[in-house]
């Protein structure tokens, strides 16, 4: 377990990872106090806040008990994917179950994951960023919310009596992260590794969903009028594994291919060996 100090701000020590709680339309300050308060006690720092109450409102400060300054750094953003644009992994904290879903974690299978990342960001020289969402307070996430996450996270309750408020939530996952990354991992990396190799971002990954998106309309694959659930079974394909900026890049490229293009990528780089 490490201590929790203002230096350190959601990073851990010597290492190279970044962990933002992510919170969507909560609508009780109070709550958004709660989660400051449970975050910086296992040492998390960085709170990023979409469509949601007063964050500076009296009850939330309350709540706080001293993370007050949580609060005065948090950042607040119009819609998920801004809050999650610079992220490689996105978790979602949800208990439900969906038809077409990426992998469901318990919250220590989760930190195990996030070990062997900073891991391998060190290796590589270099700071990733890592989200962890939470919904409103009674409906949670929404689909929209889910289609962006990497990963779904699962509190394991009492089936008779699950209800388990914000910063209870909060709190335990909090923890079960703290203990996974201050562990060393299982299998760590075999030699160095390159920035190329980790994970794309978020914002990479709507680049080529769009683009994607493009070409399934413009050679006939997808017919707009009847798109069922195609464009959704696609983004869970790729998001149960996040190809890494490298893959994108190439991906990127057959698409350009496909639509008679040889231009390069928005934000993207020629293909590496």
């Amino acid at each position: 377990m490490y201590a929790a100090t203002p230096a350190r701000r959601g990073i851990i020590p010597g290492m190279s990872l970044s962990v933002v709680f992510v919170l969507v339309g909560t609508t009780h300050p109070g709550n958004v106090g709660a989660a400051a308060r449970a975050m910086k006690t296992m040492g998390f720092e960085q709170l990023r806040l979409v469509d949601a109450c007063d964050h500076l409102d009296g009850p939330a400060i309350a709540r706080a008990s001293g993370a007050h300054d949580v609060l005065e750094r948090a950042k607040s953003f119009d819609s998920v994917a801004d809050a999650v644009a610079d992220c490689v992994v996105v978790v979602g904290t949800s208990a439900r179950r969906r038809e077409i879903s990426v992998p469901i974690l318990a919250a220590r299978e989760i930190g195990e994951e996030l070990a062997t990342l900073q891991a391998e960001a060190t290796a590589a020289g270099k700071t990733v960023t890592v989200a962890v969402m939470f919904g409103q307070e009674r409906s949670g996430l929404d689909n929209e919310a889910l289609d962006l996450c990497t990963r779904q996270l699962r509190i394991p309750c009492n089936p008779a009596f699950s209800s388990l408020n914000l910063g209870s939530a909060v709190q335990v996952v909090a923890y079960e992260l703290s203990q996974g990354l201050a562990s060393v991992p299982l299998r760590p990396p075999e030699g160095p590794s390159k920035p190329e190799l980790l994970p794309a971002s978020s914002a990479a990954m709507e680049h080529f969903f769009a683009h994607l998106d493009r070409v399934m309309l413009a050679t006939g694959f997808l017919d707009p009028d009847q798109p069922r659930q195609l464009r959704r079974r696609i983004r869970r394909y790729f998001e149960r594994t996040r190809p890494n900026a490298n893959e994108l890049s190439i991906l990127r490229g057959i698409l350009g291919a496909t639509e008679g293009t040889k231009r390069r990528p928005e934000g993207g780089r020629e293909p590496l060996e």
